[in-house]
């Protein structure tokens, strides 16, 4: 089940859980561990390129960072690095099984194309996919996270895992197939992102 919520209208994150940061690692403007040793003395943080098939792109990778002060970091992120794009996840996982279960989307397969790198943090790309997911890739998407938060603007839109979802099981790697139907919910995701930052200017 998906939600969409003005940010200002809403307690965001379930205290009941742990909370991550999944943020984008190559942004051009942004050094992103560098904002986090900026703002948190100690971070717990994974590469999620960091596994064998990926690691000559380590330094480009997504990074998962372990939140103690969420709403803290919200706060960092909206006035300091608003354009690096990113995701909340919210589990009652350690951040080392989070971390497993996304590299299983780190390469997707493409219908009517090749396999690609899956840009699974980015929260325009996310929103709009999830709605096109079936319910049962939808239960696989979310794995061992109970919550999405993925910021749009000034919205934010909250997925929920199923109560009733597939067994928990290991996903293999590349998992996950686009078919036309979600590249074009992708494509849609991309253009609402674009529209919105030139808003911005």
């Amino acid at each position: 089940m998906m939600s969409t919520v003005d940010v200002s209208n809403v307690e965001l994150f379930d205290n009941d859980l742990q909370w991550y940061a999944l943020l984008e690692g190559a942004h051009p403007a942004y050094n992103t561990l560098g904002l986090v040793y900026k703002h948190i003395a100690t971070p717990e943080w994974v590469a999620i390129y960091q596994f064998a098939s990926y690691e000559s792109l380590t330094q480009v990778s997504p990074v998962l960072l372990k939140l103690d002060q969420s709403q803290e970091w919200l706060q960092h992120w909206q006035k300091e690095f608003p354009d690096l794009s990113g995701s909340f996840l919210g589990s009652e996982k350690s951040i080392e099984t989070v971390a497993s279960h996304l590299r299983t989307m780190v390469s997707v397969r493409v219908e009517g194309g090749p396999d690609s790198i899956f840009r699974f943090h980015d929260s325009w790309i996310m929103s709009a996919l999830y709605l096109s997911l079936d319910g049962t890739q939808q239960a696989r998407f979310h794995g061992s996270v109970c919550q999405w938060l993925w910021f749009c603007g000034h919205n934010v839109c909250r997925a929920e895992k199923p109560e009733k979802t597939v067994e928990d099981y290991a996903l293999s790697d590349g998992w996950l197939q686009l078919s036309a139907k979600n590249q074009q919910a992708i494509h849609d995701g991309l253009v609402s992102k674009r529209n919105w930052k030139e808003g911005q200017q």
